[in-house]
């Protein structure tokens, strides 16, 4: 008795069989996309005022702004875990002061303040404000309110359950943040504008 041929699957077969899998593939990979894609997340400050806020005799600025930040994850799903979060403090396109403050985590739909003390950069002759810059610093101070910019660096990474993302960049910037010399209990919520 003859054993039955077996046939070959065709050329035509085996490329479409290659791009049906291929297809399979790409809308697998694109509804986990559209299921698992994080949100934008928001920033804010909510609070800013100074302590010790002078100008030194080497023409640099002493003392510190106290600032609140917002974190907020709309995410329904996914859960951040900021690596660290730095912070600068900006007047007219001079940097003033500075901080690091340390990483935590954040549960989706979840706020979270963070308080942060940034240092003014220390005069060391390399370091002086520009005569413009300080001329209208005391002008605004003044006047009894200073306007800066906020700017936010940190490294996140988003999780979902047990599987984590890579790690993103995040970068806030909040303009004309002010800082009320006569009430500094009273603030307005600045929102920044934020890219990963």
């Amino acid at each position: 008795m003859a054993e039955p041929r077996r046939m070959r699957p065709s050329t035509f077969r085996c490329a479409a069989a290659t791009v049906l899998a291929l297809l399979v593939v790409v809308f697998i990979i694109v509804i986990l996309w559209l299921f698992l894609h994080p949100s934008k997340l928001y920033l804010s400050v909510d609070h800013a005022s100074t302590t010790g806020f002078n100008f030194t005799a080497a023409g640099g600025l002493a003392g510190a702004f106290d600032l609140t930040l917002r974190a907020f994850n709309p995410n329904e799903r996914a859960s951040v875990s900021y690596r660290w979060v730095d912070v600068g403090v900006w007047y007219g396109g001079t940097y003033l002061a500075g901080a690091h403050a340390p990483g935590f985590y954040q549960p989706p739909e979840d706020e979270t303040r963070v308080d942060v003390v940034a240092r003014a950069a220390p005069a060391d002759g390399t370091t002086t404000l520009p005569r413009d810059v300080e001329e209208g610093m005391k002008k605004e101070r003044t006047a009894g309110k200073l306007t800066v910019d906020v700017h936010v660096v940190a490294k996140v990474r988003f999780r979902y359950g047990v599987v984590g993302t890579r790690k993103y960049t995040v970068r806030g910037s909040c303009p004309a943040v002010p800082i009320d010399f006569a009430s500094p209990t009273s603030f307005d919520r600045v929102n920044c504008h934020v890219h990963i």
